[in-house]
């Protein structure tokens, strides 16, 4: 007597494709959830104000450090300008630059010109002040010097200029004088480029950037949205199917 391979039920083929499916949706609903539930605690967590360190995910975002720099050795620190982001040591101050146009010590504090300002520094790298034309600092910042007595002095489109010790009345010096020794630019050795490339990078990306681009897939480009898109539409097939499968128990 012939014996039929008994075929499987529609009800058993939907079950195997509900575990099967929930198996392949379980890693990105996890990875949907912690990074939701971070992301809605952003502020307590300061994903903003904390940035990754790991070099490979910076690499993998192509955060590079640049190949741009300007740097200036004084007895307090180097000031270096890396790119666009002004250093005093390895502390970075706030602000983007175009030019560093030099640093100078005068009476233990740090005094940077950059474009058309003077930045005034403590000895631990805190800013103590920003003087700009408004503080009657002269226009067209060109160079920073010190005189015999190591005075301040800086030569500007209009002149030479020394200030007073309190930075508020400037007096123009004649360019005859040629005593005066001129900041000058040096080459960053390899171990200071190394820790600057270092500090520049891990103040670059933020947490919260990461963790909103796992969320969405984007760390993975174009693929890792659709990914993430189809693990929003595995999870409503799973629960059309969660669905079907209760309705077929109940009958």
């Amino acid at each position: 007597m012939p014996h039929h391979r008994k075929q499987p039920s529609k009800f058993k083929s939907l079950y195997v494709w509900h575990r099967y499916a929930g198996l392949l949706a379980a890693l990105l609903v996890i990875v949907l959830a912690l990074t939701g539930i971070a992301l809605n605690h952003t502020e307590e967590l300061q994903l903003d104000a904390r940035f990754v360190r790991s070099s490979w995910v910076l690499d993998w975002y192509g955060i590079r450090a640049p190949e741009t720099s300007t740097t200036y050795a004084t007895p307090l620190a180097p000031v270096t300008l890396f790119g666009r982001q002004l250093y005093i040591g390895e502390r970075p101050l706030t602000g983007d630059y175009d030019r560093l146009i030099g640093a100078e010590v005068i009476q233990n504090m740090l005094i940077t010109a950059v474009d058309d300002r003077l930045l005034l520094t403590g000895a631990g790298g805190e800013l103590l002040a920003e003087l700009t034309i408004l503080d009657g600092v002269p226009t067209g910042l060109r160079r920073l010097g010190r005189d015999p007595e190591g005075r301040l002095v800086v030569a500007a489109s209009t002149g030479y200029y020394r200030p007073d010790t309190d930075f508020i009345r400037w007096k123009r010096l004649p360019k005859s004088q040629h005593d005066i020794t001129w900041a000058q630019p040096e080459t960053l050795t390899p171990k200071q480029r190394r820790a600057l490339e270092h500090a520049f990078r891990n103040r670059v990306l933020p947490w919260e950037r990461v963790l909103l681009d796992l969320h969405s897939g984007r760390i993975f480009g174009t693929f890792g949205v659709w990914v993430m898109d189809g693990a929003a539409l595995l999870m409503l097939f799973l629960a059309a199917s969660g669905v079907l499968g209760w309705l077929k128990r109940k009958r």
